[in-house]
């Protein structure tokens, strides 16, 4: 449900926000619902890549991959679809981290409930 929501809500946000907001939408989705840490990395990772690597492959075919050729060709990249790797790998790592640092931060402020000890 974290993937959908993060996905969406980045989708909309990035049509009038920066493009940092792929770091703020997962970090406030793993502050608010809880998760394990490896999920949460994974979650805001593959949610981030993959709206990064759809919107750059509309690109790319409505362009005919004159564009992210060009661009591939400032970076020394020898066509566009590495870019397109590139560029969803660095989004991924970036909703990744955004959303683990969200999980941890969670973590260290909602304690969990003290444990019975039996005697």
């Amino acid at each position: 449900m974290n993937f959908i929501i993060i996905l969406l809500i980045t989708a909309l946000l990035q049509i009038v926000a920066p493009w940092w907001v792929v770091a703020v939408v997962p970090f406030i989705v793993f502050l608010i619902r809880p998760g394990r840490a490896s999920h949460a990395f994974w979650t805001g990772f593959a949610a981030i890549a993959v709206l990064w690597m759809a919107y750059g492959f509309y690109l790319h075919f409505i362009s005919d991959g004159a564009m992210s050729d060009r661009i591939a060709g400032i970076f020394s990249l020898p066509n566009g679809i590495i870019l397109l790797l590139v560029s969803a790998l660095v989004g991924g790592l970036t909703g990744g981290l955004a959303a683990l640092s969200g999980q941890l931060v969670r973590r260290t402020f909602v304690s969990a409930p003290p444990k019975s000890v039996s005697l």
